[in-house]
């Protein structure tokens, strides 16, 4: 089996199950525009492994699946490297904690709350990465409390934003954003990744998007020898 198929096959039973259904997911809690979210990737999976044809069918459309309707206005992209790291150079000059941050959810995929709330977690991902576990847990700030698998994509640069970012917190409260309650952490998130033009299509998500490409990207290049080695 490649690694791609095993890879969405860990996904399926992360979700709940290869065979959960759309109302299965819905009863959950989940929105829209989130499973929106969950198929678009499905397609970009499908269009790395060929099948285009299918990821583009409309058997596994929104509407197919019913899941159509949700508006889709200021739909995000994944950042490019070069708007990134723009981003950083201004972030680290607003604060070494929301560059922090900022850097946590692009290396990790992490939400924006999960980013806010990683400081807590900060120590014990180190940890993780010291055993050589290539998964770490999300379990602060996670949708629907709902505890999550990430995966690391570059061990090394994690490593690096880990220790950078535990120096900051002991010198900030145990925070990345020092702020007396997480409303008004999140509230200043919002105003500051404003500022730094996270807007629209480049919202903080779109972090999160460009972690989700390489990690496919990697994922079907590693199949891809696999497959050659076989022939």
């Amino acid at each position: 089996m490649g690694i791609l198929e095993r890879e969405m096959k860990r996904l399926a039973q992360q979700a709940g199950g290869a065979h959960k259904t759309v109302s299965d997911r819905m009863a959950q809690g989940m929105d829209k525009r989130t499973l929106q979210n969950e198929m678009a990737m499905i397609r970009v999976v499908l269009r790395q492994a060929g099948r285009v044809k299918l990821a583009d069918s409309d058997r596994i459309s929104n509407r197919a699946v019913g899941i159509s309707g949700a508006s889709r206005n200021g739909t995000r992209r994944a950042i490019t490297d070069g708007k990134y790291q723009a981003v950083q150079e201004s972030a680290r000059l607003k604060g070494p904690g929301l560059a922090a941050a900022l850097e946590m959810a692009r290396l990790m995929g992490l939400r924006s709350q999960e980013a806010v709330q990683s400081a807590q977690s900060l120590k014990t991902w180190r940890q993780a990465l010291e055993r050589g576990e290539s998964r770490l847990t999300v379990v602060f700030g996670t949708k629907g409390g709902r505890p999550r698998e990430t995966i690391i994509l570059d061990a090394g640069a994690v490593r690096k934003a880990l220790d950078n970012a535990i120096d900051i917190a002991e010198q900030r409260n145990g925070r990345l954003i020092d702020r007396a309650t997480l409303k008004e952490a999140m509230q200043f998130w919002r105003k500051q990744v404003e500022r730094l033009g996270l807007t629209g299509q480049n919202s903080p998500h779109s972090l999160r998007y460009a972690w989700a490409q390489m990690l496919f990207a990697i994922i079907w290049r590693r199949d891809s020898v696999n497959r050659r080695r076989w022939r």
